[in-house]
């Protein structure tokens, strides 16, 4: 358990034994007004008794008859007080990746004349809105093998290999969680996936969808839980392919696969490893469950019908969240009325996809995503929760161009606008702002 996990266990932990003693202290006080009260009654029940039976010596037995004695006052116990309601905040962002441009961008010489790599610069107009959230998350598109040659391309190996020094960047930067299971997870063998895993876990950022060792052996059971505020979350994630390649007999278990033919079709939905995932995710009694998914098909819009199915069998299952990637483009986003398999009536979100958080492709609308913020509501008195509040943030990349001080860097459209410092960007970001309301076919825009 990493040193922040430790410390919000701590924390609640703390919370909780407080709130237990004072249930403890108001009971304790409850208990001597309830003692005092009866006490009070019972005298003046004798004294009522004492009354009557001196009066009825002088009474007639007609008055004796017509006599009664009024029942002692019941007293109802004070309530008990209902915790309050709660909430937490998630925020989720697309694709992060790392092409040849970006590393040399990222390049320099120390003092001691030794290369080394430091992509925060492109991180700094986001990073207030990435480090405020309960929860941070993305879909990491690269791997860390934790030693030169950094690679940007598929052509060359290592394949997709990115400096160390970003895992702490995004670290610094508030993400929590990273999915792992995408195609670019085995790019570089189960060695690659397992350093990948080693470097993320290094820098304090879990990851989610791909193994170290069999999650059946682990009491996780392959699921990331993190609890903010009282409310628990619980993580799973899934890629439809690994860049038609297969995983290896004995490491079928080191990516959890949407697909059982996803090396060819992705047409057969593999419905036995989805819901083993969700059963475990289940067992851990988490308020919501997350789904990242890396899903459909590259620089495309349309939702495809085994998308659909996924939906379905997910949120049908218990799924609140999903958080789709693959397109590079940001595409549809709804709430959803969903009826669970136990009869519950619940509402739940997908995000199709959350388009390039960070990368160099110039095609047309691959520069466009957005910070996709979520918030949390669980009621103090029924234990529910629920999905109170959905907008999203537009977000542009700038390339300013080889050679450049700053060359590439993510911006806060509006925000960046605001500034009068991207004049040269000003109509591509106000042209993002449009095509993003078009392309989630939603109203989400927070308008900041």
């Amino acid at each position: 358990m990493s040193n922040r996990e430790n410390e919000e266990f701590e924390r609640d932990e703390e919370l909780l034994e407080a709130r237990r003693l004072k249930r403890l202290e108001m009971k304790r006080k409850r208990k001597i007004q309830q003692r005092i009260v009866l006490a009070i009654l019972a005298v003046v029940l004798i004294l009522v008794i004492v009354l009557i039976v001196k009066g009825c010596s002088g009474k007639t037995a007609e008055e004796k008859q017509t006599e009664t004695v009024a029942p002692p006052v019941e007293t109802q116990p004070e309530p008990e007080p209902a915790d309050p309601d709660v909430t937490a905040t998630l925020a989720a962002v697309g694709d992060i990746m790392m092409y040849d441009s970006q590393i040399k961008a990222g390049q320099s010489t120390d003092q001691n004349g030794a290369t080394v790599y430091d992509f925060s610069s492109c991180f700094e107009a986001i990073t207030p809105y990435t480090i405020s959230p309960d929860l941070m998350v993305g879909n990491l598109e690269l791997n860390f093998l934790g030693v030169p040659p950094y690679v940007g391309n598929k052509d060359l190996a290592p394949y997709w290999n990115a400096p160390e020094s970003l895992a702490n960047n995004l670290a610094d930067m508030g993400f929590d969680i990273l999915q792992t299971a995408n195609t670019y997870s085995i790019m570089n063998g189960i060695n690659g996936l397992q350093s990948t895993i080693n470097i993320l876990n290094q820098a304090g950022i879990d990851h989610v969808g791909t193994h170290a060792t069999d999650p059946a052996q682990s009491g996780s059971g392959g699921v990331v839980l993190r609890e903010v505020n009282g409310i628990k979350f619980a993580f799973i994630g899934f890629t439809k392919g690994l860049n038609s390649m297969r995983l290896p007999t004995n490491n079928q278990y080191a990516v959890d696969m949407l697909y059982t033919d996803y090396n060819t079709d992705f047409s057969k939905v593999d419905t036995t490893s989805i819901l083993n995932r969700v059963d475990a995710a289940k067992k851990l009694n988490p308020d919501v469950i997350v789904a990242m998914l890396h899903w459909g098909s590259e620089y495309d819009f349309t939702v495809s019908s085994t998308q659909d199915e996924i939906t379905e069998l997910l949120f049908k299952n218990g799924v609140d969240v999903i958080l789709g990637s693959h397109s590079h483009f940001v595409g549809p986003m709804k709430m959803m009325d969903v009826e669970t398999t136990d009869g519950e009536k619940k509402q739940c979100f997908v995000a199709y996809s959350l388009g390039n958080f960070i990368s160099s492709m110039t095609k047309q609308y691959t520069q466009e995503s957005v910070i996709l913020n979520l918030e949390f509501t669980k009621d103090g008195k029924t234990g529910d929760t629920t999905i109170s509040s959905v907008n999203y943030t537009p977000l542009y990349v700038v390339d300013r161009g080889e050679g450049a001080e700053r060359r590439f860097e993510v911006l806060p459209i509006r925000a960046a606008i605001q500034t009068d410092l991207f004049q040269d960007y000003e109509a591509a970001m106000t042209a993002a702002i449009d095509n993003l309301k078009t392309n989630t076919q939603s109203n989400y825009d927070s308008g900041k």
